[in-house]
């Protein structure tokens, strides 16, 4: 006989008093935790990771150690409070009418045997039934919804055991709904299936799950189960997996989760992507709308939000959650002289995350991680923008799909998940290690030497000519070790004589606020001639390579020497 998992941490039932009476004497109610204030949910769901300004002074290995850290990061915001508050209150308006041994708790098991007598009055069309304690948290993948659930539950013990009444109760029971169009028989055995790894000691998986069970003896068993340990809540997961089925198959799948929690009185939480709508019934969607604002809203964060003016009522845009969120992200920065957020990053950030809170996590670790494998002090617009395009090809269609509201292709790669950070990293770090080894063996005397120099020095902006010159010049000294040594060498031959540099005059009619550029002596009619940056830098006391970002004169350093 095969054996299932014990779960260890049953909690022995410890009931307190409830405020509210019609809480009041229903054990399952009183052994749950107390509620939690607003307060008290922000602060249990917050998580950040241990962070000291002096570790952006550490060296570059255990800085990008840090970087795996912010997977789990979590500022909760209006949404995560909300569904906090309704999970709650959900788990425990189930419970009203279900005391144990009570006469409506006993009446459920005869229902159960009249129904089995009697399958017809069992089945229902999907249509025609709506959970009566019921809600939709449906989302693009990335915004946490599963991540908040879990979270939210936590506080909540698995298994409570009331000794007076010999009862293990399982007060939520979170489970991902069956893919490859498996129909209902899979999604009752992996109830069931759910229910026999809480229990202790239970042989739920023989006597229920075998070949010979039907799937009306499926559905007598699991409402056997659910009822026998009190759940709480139900939270099928993962519901577009449903919409894989066809028409009829998906409609019969939902009918029987959704008669399931009508006939078991437990309140029901279907989590999806936008995909899920299709297999959402008329009803249910409208349910969905209306306890939106308990359940919170799940879709991409916007870049500003719309307010009324206090004034004017006039509609104005203001900074929301997004710009919170970034700026609370934004201490966790390992680079050695961090960047003030500004709205030029924050512009990056979200044309290349589209508000995605998940992808946003990552492509800030990502981004940082290729500043500090590149000894680049801070982060620019540039850099994000180049490791998007470099390491993030999987979600392109997604954020493309959603910067176009094109809510089609969205439902078509809603799938597409992102590279876990530590595969990001070392994505970048795999590719940093190839380009040195193609730099350092690339010296003086070897035949790819000055054509590979003089393709830096050219993706760098140099005229043609000016690149063979100076590329022959540094080959003929041959005293570069490498060609990341030859790139500095020939852009220091390129620096100016040492003689004042001029500022170009504004003309009348840029813009106020528009920066000086200096200028490279005698090349006023070539703004894009990468010796401005020369100047620029040497005026300022920066580096070379902050002056052609600023000036956009040239991609990221890495992507010069690619070229060689």
């Amino acid at each position: 006989m095969r054996q299932t998992k014990q779960y260890k941490q049953v909690v022995k039932a410890n009931y307190r008093p409830q405020l509210q009476k019609r809480y009041q004497g229903n054990k399952l109610i009183e052994a749950l935790p107390i509620p939690l204030s607003e307060e008290e949910i922000v602060e249990a769901l917050s998580f950040s990771p241990a962070f000291d300004e002096s570790s952006r002074q550490w060296p570059r290995h255990d800085r990008i150690r840090e970087l795996p850290s912010l997977a789990n990061l979590m500022f909760p915001m209006s949404a995560h409070i909300e569904l906090a508050l309704t999970l709650d209150s959900l788990m425990r308006d189930g419970y009203i009418g279900r005391r144990p041994l009570s006469a409506e708790h006993i009446a459920l098991y005869q229902e159960i045997y009249d129904d089995a007598l009697n399958p017809n009055a069992f089945r229902q069309t999907y249509e025609t039934v709506t959970p009566k304690l019921s809600g939709a948290l449906i989302g693009v993948s990335g915004m946490g919804k599963t991540t908040t659930i879990q979270r939210c539950l936590a506080r909540y013990p698995r298994v409570i055991y009331h000794p007076e009444l010999d009862i293990y109760q399982i007060p939520w029971l979170h489970f991902e709904m069956p893919k490859d169009s498996k129909g209902v028989k899979a999604l009752l055995t992996s109830i069931i299936e759910a229910i026999a790894e809480l229990i202790p000691g239970n042989t739920y998986i023989d006597d229920h799950v075998h070949q010979r069970a039907t799937e009306q003896s499926l559905q007598s068993s699991v409402r056997t189960l659910m009822n026998k340990h009190c759940v709480g809540l139900l939270i099928p997961d993962e519901v577009q997996n449903a919409a894989n089925n066809s028409r009829q198959s998906d409609q019969l799948v939902m009918t029987a989760l959704t008669t399931l929690a009508n006939k078991s009185k437990t309140p029901i939480i279907f989590v999806g992507t936008p995909k899920a709508e299709k297999v959402l019934s008329a009803d249910l969607r409208q349910i969905r709308r209306s306890l939106r604002s308990g359940l919170g809203d799940w879709s991409p964060l916007p870049r500003y939000e719309t307010v009324a003016d206090e004034e004017t009522s006039a509609p104005r845009d203001v900074e929301g959650e997004w710009v919170y969120f970034m700026r609370s992200m934004w201490v966790y920065c390992w680079t050695s002289t961090p960047q003030i957020l500004d709205d030029d990053l924050l512009d990056a950030f979200y044309y290349c995350t589209q508000g995605i809170l998940d992808i946003a996590i990552k492509l800030f670790a990502a981004v940082q991680a290729r500043a500090i494998l590149d000894d680049v002090h801070t982060l620019s617009s540039q850099l994000v923008h180049s490791v998007f395009d470099d390491h993030f090809g999987l979600v392109h269609p997604v954020i493309k799909a959603l910067r176009e509201n094109d809510v089609e292709a969205l439902i078509k790669y809603e799938d597409v998940k992102v590279l876990r950070i530590e595969d990001t990293i070392e994505s970048i770090q795999r590719r940093r290690r190839l380009l040195t080894g193609r730099a350092a063996s690339a010296r003086p005397g070897t035949s790819d030497f000055k054509p590979r120099l003089v393709n830096a020095a050219t993706s760098m902006g140099m005229t043609n000519d000016d690149a063979q010159a100076l590329a022959e010049a540094v080959e003929s000294e041959g005293t570069a070790k490498n060609m990341f040594d030859a790139v500095a060498q020939l852009a220091k031959k390129a620096a100016p004589p040492k003689k004042t540099a001029k500022v170009r005059s504004r003309p009348a009619s840029k813009s106020p606020d528009e920066p000086l550029i200096p200028t490279y002596p005698g090349l006023d009619g070539r703004p894009d001639d990468f010796r401005h940056a020369i100047v620029a830098a040497a005026i300022a006391g920066t580096s070379i390579v902050e002056k052609l970002f600023e000036l956009d004169l040239m991609k990221e350093p890495e992507d010069a020497l690619w070229a060689a």
